[in-house]
């Protein structure tokens, strides 16, 4: 059998290697993002990243295949495996169109919603959903239409997270660490997680702050699938009532963000039509529109870095990925898990307003003494 650090070393090593390449075309190409708007990058930077994660996956789930055969994690579960391929390969694909000449939002939603269809058709359902230690119920005729939106729903928050050197890769990683965490997960997702957290692993090497390159639209709507699929399992290897609370958690940060996004845009809109009429008429474009009201563009405009805005999510994403591990053992280990990191994160925000509220009544008590001084000068 392959061994899993052989499964996370191939696909990390075909990552680096392809995304260097490609860095290389793609400024030669000009198919680079310019800085300037909302974006915070001070230098042209390319957006074809996604290629070197899907090639690393590609190679490592192709070497476990060719090694293992019959005998391997994927023996029986050939639908499951090329449903996913053909779905993910898809969105990749449609992200690297969109990294070239811009696509609009409908035509990734029409393309996401296709590859959920090809998901469901090969296996990759949601077939309950509860809450643990009170039960699972089954979804029955509800499985296909609560399958696409899952699927459509984590593809594009994981896109629209994908606004900060290393964030989405970030999270896209830890995620697939706490699938891996779970207790049960089947060997076919197991080893699909392992190799996309190697892929993503490799391609976070030119990501980091300051980025030498973009996943772009093919990496993040490759990786939404990717995990929307792998969390879709989650009900199968974890105790009964799983979903959505154990998925929910480890995908927290994107989901959060693009939820506190749709509410947004929608009272924007609602606020700003002169009619109820209009404001739903105007609400499909106002939902899609980019802005500049994202979790990370918040935590700069508190004065964090990118690197630190980066790492707070990333502390955020392992928080959540302790405590979907815990769930998904005991109701009481997660609520055992839940006080303690709650405990830790509400000590954490109260030094931090601490520290913040000393500082301003150190400024304001500097700008007083100023004050009294410019007064007794001109006295």
């Amino acid at each position: 059998m392959t061994s899993p650090l052989t499964i996370l070393g191939i696909a990390l090593v075909g990552a680096l290697t392809v995304t260097e390449f490609v860095r290389v075309v793609a400024v030669r190409m000009r198919v680079v993002d310019e800085p300037g708007g909302r974006r915070v990058h001070r230098r042209p930077t390319p957006r074809l990243g996604g290629i070197g994660i899907v090639w690393g996956f590609l190679c490592s789930i192709g070497w476990v295949a060719l090694l293992t055969g019959e005998q391997g994690p994927f023996a029986g579960q050939g639908a499951l495996v090329l449903g996913l391929l053909v779905a993910a390969l898809g969105m990749a694909l449609l992200g690297q169109m969109d990294d070239r000449w811009s696509l609009p939002a409908t035509a990734k939603l029409a393309v996401g919603i296709g590859a959920a269809l090809v998901l469901w058709g090969t296996g990759w359902r949601l077939e309950t959903v509860g809450l643990p230690g009170v039960g699972a119920w089954s979804l029955g005729m509800w499985s296909l239409p609560a399958t696409v939106a899952w699927v459509v729903l984590v593809t594009n928050a994981v896109n629209l997270v994908d606004g900060l050197d290393g964030l989405a890769g970030g999270v896209g990683f830890l995620v697939c660490v706490g699938l891996l965490a779970l207790p049960g997960l089947g060997a076919t997702e197991r080893t699909l997680a392992l190799a996309l957290a190697g892929a993503v692993l490799g391609f976070l090497w030119f990501n980091l702050h300051p980025a030498l390159i973009f996943m772009g639209d093919a990496g993040s709507l490759f990786l939404g699938v990717m995990l929307a699929a792998l969390t879709l399992r989650v009900p199968e290897s974890a105790v009964p009532g799983a979903f959505p609370l154990v998925p929910l958690l480890l995908l927290i940060v994107p989901l959060g963000d693009t939820s506190h996004a749709i509410v947004r845009r929608s009272w924007a809109a609602l606020r700003e039509a002169p009619s109820f009429a209009s404001a739903v008429r105007s609400l499909p474009r106002r939902v899609f529109a980019p802005d500049r009201g994202h979790v990370h563009h918040r935590l700069q405009d508190l004065g964090l870095s990118p690197r630190r805005a980066a790492g707070v999510l990333w502390l955020v994403t392992v928080s959540a990925v302790l405590l979907a591990a815990s769930w998904a053992r005991t109701p009481l280990a997660g609520l055992l898990a839940t006080l303690a990191v709650g405990s830790l994160w509400g000590w954490g925000v109260l030094a931090v307003v601490s520290r913040r509220v000393r500082a301003v009544r150190a400024s304001s008590a500097a700008t007083a003494q100023e004050g009294a001084r410019e007064s007794a000068r001109a006295a």
